[in-house]
């Protein structure tokens, strides 16, 4: 089955000269170990319209000593810190200064740590009320009637932007599949890949256009409701 794409877009970068969050990495990293293992994912990161700081962590301890070991050092360091656990997965946030910093640890196959650290301006954004009229999401897209937007990351990198939209609408599989290939047909996109699952659960469709621009299309359903996953990418 072909499966809604991870909202997580993992393009891994080095930060640039002009980074806006040059003097916040060092308040998401306090409390990581210098032996645990830390790579940021892409120069600019928005999250259905939240600007935001994400690392890629992974260290040698034990789940359990790592989320004691990070709760304490942020408490220490008077974050407000609130923990949860979750099946196999740990979530701390912390809070302070209208900052948010959020963790989500589970363990890999050497039973060691591995998660997400992020970080971003949420509380002071709230405080602020300058949030009480969502983002507009999905603006470089057109889309069927009654079409809902799940999620949206934005990622930015050496290589280009990329945005992945994921959304759902109660349109059946093939009539999302007439809509997008006559949206891109319309802006003679070409399109160079299409492959439908076994059991016809969804469908993959790739366009470029002349202009360095590139969208993957997957069309999925489930549980009564279609789901249409998209990354536009323009380098």
């Amino acid at each position: 089955m072909l499966m809604p794409a991870c909202w997580c877009v993992l393009f891994c970068t080095s930060a640039q000269a002009g980074d806006k969050w040059k003097s916040e990495v060092n308040v998401l990293l306090d409390g990581i170990p210098d032996t645990w293992a830390t790579t940021r994912l892409a120069d600019e990161i928005e999250v259905n319209g939240l600007p935001m700081l994400i690392y890629e962590i992974e260290g040698p301890l034990r789940l359990r000593e790592s989320a004691v070991m990070l709760a304490t050092a942020w408490a220490k360091d008077k974050w407000k810190v609130t923990s949860k656990a979750a099946g196999h997965e740990v979530q701390i946030v912390g809070v302070r200064d209208g900052w948010l910093k959020q963790v989500n640890l589970s363990s890999n196959e050497r039973k060691q740590t591995q998660g997400y650290l992020s970080m971003s301006d949420l509380p002071a954004r709230m405080e602020a009320d300058i949030d009480t009229k969502a983002p507009q999401l999905a603006k470089h897209l057109r889309k069927p009637s009654g079409t809902v937007i799940l999620n949206e990351v934005r990622t930015v990198d050496m290589a280009g932007e990329s945005i992945l939209t994921t959304m759902t609408n109660n349109f059946d599989v093939e009539q999302n599949i007439a809509f997008y290939e006559e949206d891109r047909a319309a802006e003679a996109w070409k399109q160079t890949f299409k492959k439908t699952a076994e059991d016809n659960s969804g469908t993959v469709m790739r366009y470029v256009s002349g202009t360095q621009k590139e969208a993957t299309y997957t069309v999925t359903r489930a549980a009564g409701q279609t789901f249409v996953v998209v990354n536009w990418i323009t380098r």
